[in-house]
């Protein structure tokens, strides 16, 4: 059972499908997506993978610099240590840190 000593946990693929999800199927907005994520970063019960980069890619969710998904690509390359972000993705391209491929 999870609990605090024995908290759950949330894979990065987890979080992104679950925005995919919430966004296309259910039609939520990005505030109220990101105010989701937000919730489920405090939950003390809950382990979340990559907790920094989820938390980045949430903020700018919330302040409309980018779609999670793609800002926590960009993240994970920052922390691997990587320049650039290669994307076949237009939007993703104009963040920063992405270039297309």
């Amino acid at each position: 059972m999870i609990g605090l000593g024995n908290p759950g946990f949330v894979s990065m693929v987890v979080m992104v499908e679950m925005a995919w999800v919430l966004e296309r199927s259910y039609g939520l907005a990005s505030d109220e997506l990101a105010a989701i994520i937000e919730r489920l970063l405090q939950a003390s019960v809950l382990v979340i993978e990559n907790e920094v980069e989820v938390f980045t890619a949430m903020t700018a969710l919330k302040e409309g610099r980018g779609d999670f998904a793609n800002v926590l690509v960009g993240e994970l390359g920052r922390k691997a240590g990587c320049s650039t972000t290669l994307t076949f993705d237009q939007r993703a391209s104009r963040l920063p840190g992405f270039a297309l491929a």
